[in-house]
């Protein structure tokens, strides 16, 4: 019978070992009871995250698997979905969306960018049952559309218009496929050619993409520094 000393070797060991190589020896459900149990018996995530080197919001992405339906977690298990990403951008939804995306992903019709994807886009677009919003990712990513998503500030409604008015100069309004504000998360979906605008007016004002929406956010917000 293994001691105590010699059952934590073997589980650091193993722990380790699924995250260090890119061909892990174990699903995430296994993964996942190795954590808890080394977690249990040194006291902590943090600790376990010392012993083994991996951050704690590394351990965490593992750990999601507890959060999905008994039925993802048996195709986890089986290794159909083996993507950590995957399995942390799912969490969060109930277990039908679970097993739609789920059903999408092993059919290939899915990629984790696209299932990152989801959760803002459920939040702008919450009117939509989940096969509409996997439709509409799935149509935006076959005709090139690129897609931004930002915060915007309490009280942010009556700023909306001059937003999209806003990106409309910039971009031209052919070339918004659309626009969303909704609990204070917007999306901002764009041709090719409306990225390359976007991409191009942000260069010239020396800023990155995601620091020239955050900066266009802001004016349309009257909260310019």
């Amino acid at each position: 019978m293994m001691n105590k000393g010699n059952e934590r070797e073997n589980v650091i060991a193993r722990l380790i070992a699924n995250t260090l190589k890119r061909k892990r020896p174990d699903n995430l459900i296994e993964i996942a009871r190795y954590i808890r149990w080394l977690e249990n018996d040194l006291g902590s995530l943090k600790a376990v995250s010392d012993v083994i080197r991996i951050s704690t919001d590394m351990l965490r992405q593992f750990l999601s698997v507890e959060r999905l339906c008994p039925e993802v977690r048996k195709l986890v298990e089986e290794r159909k979905i083996d993507l950590v990403n995957i399995v942390h951008y799912m969490r969060n939804f109930d277990p039908e969306a679970q097993q739609t995306i789920a059903r999408e992903v092993i059919a290939g019709q899915l990629s984790a960018n696209d299932v990152r994807a989801l959760a803002p886009l459920r939040k702008a677009l919450p009117e939509l049952t989940i096969e509409k919003l996997i439709l509409h990712i799935q149509r935006s990513r076959n005709i090139k559309v690129y897609v931004a998503y930002f915060s915007v500030p309490l009280g942010f409604k009556d700023a909306q218009e001059a937003l999209r008015r806003r990106f409309e100069e910039i971009v031209g309004d052919s070339e918004i496929f659309s626009f969303a504000v909704k609990d204070h998360v917007g999306t901002l979906e764009l041709t090719s050619v409306g990225q390359k605008k976007l991409r191009e007016a942000a260069k010239e004002h020396k800023l990155s993409l995601r620091k020239f929406v955050d900066r266009i956010v802001s004016e349309a917000g009257g909260t310019t520094e």
